[in-house]
């Protein structure tokens, strides 16, 4: 295109005019068969594309190919009111449209059904025409861009391949335009649609038309995907459509047909789940069959009929229940529920349940044991602030700390008692005590034994001593030491744990003893 133009430039001979005389329009304008505003119009210019003017005539301007002379027919007439001086690089004007052959159609040599014929377009094949002139077109090959009608094949009249069609549901693009988001000429362009290129259209507004693409199925619904300029969008013609479209047709037959089949499976559906709804209430709501069952053993009663469910309830031994039918091994189990239904809690393993109550045996009353007895042994704990807290079962004791039990006594900044959770007071604290913790500045002495270390824990059912962190335990002048030193008090021993560092002993013997 651009090196057509070069060429034309350099060569004054073959075509005598100013390079002044290239125009452009500045909006789309009409080229019309004569300088009248009544004559019909013979073609339309897009805007920035270079075309050359001859003499005016009053307002009107003759229009010629860039590649023609002036002593040529003009193409027709444009208003002198939209014409500009053309850049010496734009593009020049292709002089041809794009159309579709609706039918086999001949075209002939001249401007004349009289004249030779030149050769036959088959239905579906697409052309470009251009040239208007009497009410013929010049014809040319789709593919080339038309720069003069010296480049046509052949004509065809205007009306075998102008159709008329306002209903049509696809238009196609006879030359390359932008698709633009709004139907204003200032909006953004969203697309293009090269020429030939073909879409489904929806409603004109303001000479553009709303677009979607060819491929869309298009529903009341459906976004659209831009609008484009109407001159510039011809029907598609009608068999060719009935054709294009016969597929998005049977597709959109297939999506209502799939549409229904689901709504007449959706009412089946909701009609045979009312049904089975309206059984499980009979079922739910006839009286539940039970019998009287007794419990052999302490029973787990699980959430389904199976040991690895969840617990949700238990049975105390020679406690009664009521069951239903028996389901593989398990009954299920009742209760009874909001006025006095019986409600299904759980499942429980048959083997241990029977018909009869098992026999209970007495037990003998416990006796009642009495703080202080023979068997006790004291533990006396003194200190200059004491606290309790009975939320958490344990007395806190600080400053001054000494503990004594028999033969051993212990003293430290702080100890804390850890009670059993079997009472709510002070009373009797010695028999609650499960451990004692001491810590800070640890010292006990244990008959002839001495020790020290960081934390001292003394677990009072077990009788053992715990001494960790840096812990040293002297027994006369025989010395241990390790991370942690534990003493059974019942035995009289001691074991050493040496932690990361090694155990060390120390041990005295007589001088005349050979190892």
């Amino acid at each position: 295109m651009v090196l057509f133009l070069a060429l034309f430039l350099v060569s004054p001979a073959a075509h005598a005019y100013d390079k002044s005389e290239l125009k452009i329009t500045r909006t789309i304008a009409n080229v019309r068969a004569k300088p009248d505003l009544k004559a019909p119009v013979v073609w339309v210019l897009s805007p920035a594309e270079s075309f050359l003017i001859g003499k005016a005539q009053g307002n009107w301007l003759p229009v010629f190919p860039v590649s023609d002379v002036k002593d040529a027919s003009p193409v027709g007439y444009v208003s002198n009111k939209v014409v500009v001086p053309a850049p010496a690089d734009g593009p020049v004007v292709d002089w041809g449209d794009i159309r579709y052959v609706g039918k086999d159609l001949k075209y002939y040599l001249e401007r004349t059904v009289k004249s030779s014929t030149g050769g036959m377009l088959k239905s579906g094949d697409k052309i470009k025409v251009g040239f208007l002139r009497d009410g013929w077109y010049a014809v040319f090959k789709a593919d080339a861009k038309v720069v003069s009608e010296a480049e046509a094949i052949g004509y065809v009249q205007q009306s075998a391949v102008d159709l008329i069609n306002d209903e049509a549901r696809i238009r196609y693009a006879v030359r390359r335009i932008n698709v633009i988001e709004k139907p204003v000429a200032t909006s953004r362009a969203v697309g293009v649609l090269s020429p030939g290129h073909r879409a489904q259209v929806g409603d004109e507004k303001g000479g553009m038309y709303a677009l979607f693409r060819i491929d869309t199925m298009v529903k009341k619904d459906t976004p659209v995907w831009g609008y484009a300029w109407g001159p510039f969008l011809a029907p598609y013609p009608e068999n060719l459509e009935k054709a294009q479209m016969a597929g998005i047709d049977a597709r959109k037959a297939e999506i209502k047909a799939e549409k229904d089949r689901k709504a007449q499976a959706e009412v089946k559906r909701d009609s045979e789940l009312a049904a089975m709804e309206e059984a499980m209430d009979e079922m739910l709501l006839a009286p539940v069959k039970t019998k009287t069952m007794y419990a052999t053993a302490v029973l787990n009663v699980r959430s389904e009929p199976d040991a690895k469910s969840l617990i949700v309830d238990k049975l105390e031994f020679g406690e009664a229940v009521s069951v239903g039918q028996e389901e593989g091994k398990w009954f299920p189990v009742f209760k009874p529920g909001e006025k006095n239904e019986l409600k299904r809690v759980g499942y429980v393993f048959g083997t241990y349940l029977k018909a009869e109550a098992p026999v209970m045996k007495k037990e003998e009353p416990r006796k009642k044991r009495v703080p202080g007895g023979p068997d006790e042994v004291p533990i006396k704990i003194t200190s200059t602030k004491m606290t309790f807290s009975e939320n958490r079962n344990r007395i806190t004791f600080s400053g001054n700390v000494k503990v004594v039990r028999l033969d051993v006594t212990l003293t430290s900044d702080t100890l804390t008692a850890h009670l059993r959770p079997d009472g709510d007071s002070l009373s009797d604290t010695q028999d609650k005590i499960k451990k004692i913790v001491a810590g800070g500045n640890v010292k006990v002495v244990m008959k002839k034994r001495k020790g020290h270390c960081d934390e001292l824990t003394y677990v009072v059912g077990d009788s053992i001593i715990y001494m960790k962190g840096n812990a040293e335990l002297q027994d006369g002048p025989n010395n241990i030491q390790g991370a942690e030193i534990k003493f059974y008090l019942k035995d009289n021993r001691a074991e050493v744990v040496g932690g990361s560092k090694p155990i060390e002993a120390i041990f005295y013997t007589p001088k005349n003893v050979s190892p």
